[in-house]
């Protein structure tokens, strides 16, 4: 070009053209090697002339270019341009560029403005002015790609929108605390977290602030606030505390996260911060404690044994059963009791159980316990009243009735929570009463084979029916007083002195001490009692027939005495009688001799033996007593 005339040209330092309201400078005469060409050759705006077009109404709809300079085609990605149309090259190029570069040409009226070519992809700061007569609607434009800057701004106030929003549905409110003034700018949910007004932002105080702080609180809050900012090191505060709001004094819990600001000596300056309520937080919080303690409370006091087992590493449920029995000893560990279950194994506290395997409760070499750990794989570790067999600390054998949970994850058992109820008392009790019932069956049985063996032996060696009555009666007395002994000691056993005080209590006559008893007390098995019974019952009648109690002086001294002896203790009894009529030995032997000499022995796995002396008749035994 010959010659531009320049008006608002280029600040170079600032790398755009003054504004307009800036004092005008005179008109510059550019020739092609004046230094403004040269300027214009370096500079990284893009610098063009265009030839404005117009219509028959003298509208702009186009422009030629007719000079541009090296960073056009950088600027603008139009390549070669000089000589052809914007419209050529980009037919869809807005309107606005048109019209602003229009009103230049015609009103001579320079203008900074920034728009987006939307054509190019692109946002451009420019600056245009009118070159040359005004007939020549010529225009040159300096101008700069701000694309990336525009896109910078965009998304900045997208991110701004977004957090604004966040706060918004949050309820997160910001404040910037500026120490000279004393004074915060706060967002409008910030505001509202307090219960004021919205024109406060600005107004807001320190003072405002610790004033609608929980007084519970407000001590602790100010000590740490100033903590805080008197320590050069500190650059943030973070703490939870309560506030009154200040519309309706409504109690909320608000939590707080505050960056200091300081100066290069670490004075503090101003703080930025964001607080939101937690409230709900806190109540769920507050009724998670209500909810754990009345848990805890329920297992503490709880009568049944309450535990969850872990393992670790977890059992692969997808193995056989026999491995996952296997790892359920090696990796199952107690991590949580209460004090019942524990007691339940002999322990004193339920910290005595943590930390155990199920080798202590369940020893893998007990083939019940095995079977029972089976049956809990087999069922995916789910049971409800399922019995088992184990071991307390001692040993002892114990009955628990079972409900378990187990949770698996990924195919892995990782906890076995379980409820179980101690009843070993239950299982013996019913042991007990079959063995009850078996020993009935079997005492009935031995008692009708004896009541047949004695009604045989009586009716068969008594001369007269009448004796038959009354031998057979007082046998059978007999028998049933030692079968109330044993009743009411529920057939364990029955007291030895019991069993002779009750078999002669017939014979005895009130005011006359005519039958002494002398011995220790000795236990004596169901089976001893019974036979012991029949055996005093045979002398007894024995004696009021022909011995010692058949006359008015004789005597009868049943004395007993335990011997020690291996593999058991011995039974000494004596039967012997005094002062009664002369005794002749029998022609033979009768049915209560035979009773006592061999079917007492037989019965108690020892010895009886009978002697008929001149003074009287002397009977000794001698059995064991287990």
């Amino acid at each position: 070009m010959n010659e531009i005339a320049l008006k608002d040209a280029p600040d170079r330092h600032q790398g755009f053209p003054r504004g307009a309201s800036e004092a005008a400078p005179e008109t510059v005469k550019c020739h092609p090697d004046a230094p403004c060409r040269a300027i214009l050759e370096v500079i990284d705006q893009g610098f063009c002339v265009v030839d404005v077009v117009l219509d028959d109404d003298g509208r702009a709809i186009d422009y030629v270019f007719v000079e541009v300079n090296p960073a056009f085609e950088a600027q603008t990605g139009l390549h070669e341009p000089v000589g052809r149309s914007m419209r050529s090259l980009h037919p869809e190029h807005e309107n606005h560029w048109f019209d602003a570069y229009g009103h230049v040409a015609l009103t001579g009226e320079s203008m900074r403005f920034e728009h987006e070519a939307a054509a190019l992809g692109r946002w451009y700061n420019v600056f245009a002015c009118r070159v040359g007569a005004p007939e020549h609607r010529r225009v040159a434009i300096l101008f700069s790609d701000i694309t990336a800057s525009k896109r910078a701004e965009a998304a900045s106030r997208e991110s701004e929108e977004r957090l604004r929003q966040v706060q918004e549905a949050a309820r997160i409110g910001s404040f910037e605390f500026d120490r000279a003034s004393n004074t915060a700018i706060t967002s409008p949910e910030y505001l509202e977290l307090y219960g004021l007004p919205e024109d406060m932002s600005g107004f807001f105080s320190y003072d405002d602030w610790v004033a609608l702080v929980h007084p519970e609180d407000r001590h602790r809050i100010e000590a740490e606030t100033r903590a805080a900012v008197a320590n050069p090191d500190r650059a943030q505060l973070d703490y939870e505390f309560r506030i009154v709001r200040a519309d309706n004094g409504e109690i909320r819990w608000i939590t707080a996260r505050t960056k200091l600001i300081r100066s290069d000596k670490g004075r503090f300056l101003r703080s930025l911060g964001a607080q939101w309520d937690v409230t709900a937080e806190k109540h769920a919080e507050a009724a998670l404690r209500k909810s754990e303690e009345r848990y805890r409370s329920f297992i503490a006091h709880s009568t049944e044994g309450i535990w969850l087992l872990e393992f670790d590493p977890p059992l692969d449920t997808s193995l056989p059963v026999d491995e996952q029995v296997e790892q359920a000893y090696r990796n199952g560990r107690f991590v949580e009791c209460n004090d019942a279950m524990a007691e339940m194994y002999g322990l004193a506290r339920a910290e005595d159980l943590i930390g155990k395997t199920l080798e202590f409760p369940l020893p893998s070499s007990d083939p019940e316990a095995r079977a029972y750990l089976a049956e809990v794989v087999r069922s995916g570790y789910n049971q409800a009243g399922v019995e088992s067999a184990e071991q307390d600390f001692a040993g002892n054998r114990k009955y628990f009735d079972n409900s378990m949970t187990g949770l698996v994850e990924g195919g892995v058992l990782r906890r076995l929570w379980g409820i179980q109820r101690d009843v070993t008392e239950r299982k013996q009790a019913e042991e007990q009463r079959t063995l009850l019932i078996h020993e009935l069956n079997h005492r009935v049985k031995n008692t009708l084979a004896t009541v047949q063996s004695l009604a045989t032996q009586t009716l068969r060696t008594a001369p007269t029916m009448r004796d038959a009555k009354d031998a057979l009666e007082g046998r059978l007395i007999a028998l049933a007083r030692a079968h109330d002994v044993l009743t009411r000691e529920s057939w364990e056993g029955a007291e030895l002195r019991e069993i002779v005080t009750q078999t002669l209590a017939p014979y005895s006559v009130r005011g006359e001490d005519r039958l002494r008893m002398h011995g220790p007390e000795v236990r004596l098995s169901p089976r001893m009692a019974l036979a012991l019974s029949m055996a005093l019952q045979e002398l007894a009648t024995n004696a009021v027939k022909y011995g010692a109690l058949s006359n008015a002086t004789g005597t009868v001294d049943i004395v007993w005495d335990v011997k020690a002896a291996e593999p058991s203790d011995m039974l000494l009894l004596r039967w012997e009688e005094r002062d009664g009529p002369v005794v002749h030995p029998p022609a033979r032997r009768g049915f209560g001799s035979r009773l006592i000499e061999r079917s007492l022995a037989r019965e108690l796995n020892g010895s009886a033996h009978i002697e008929f002396g001149p003074s009287g008749v002397v009977c000794s035994l001698e059995a064991p007593l287990a």
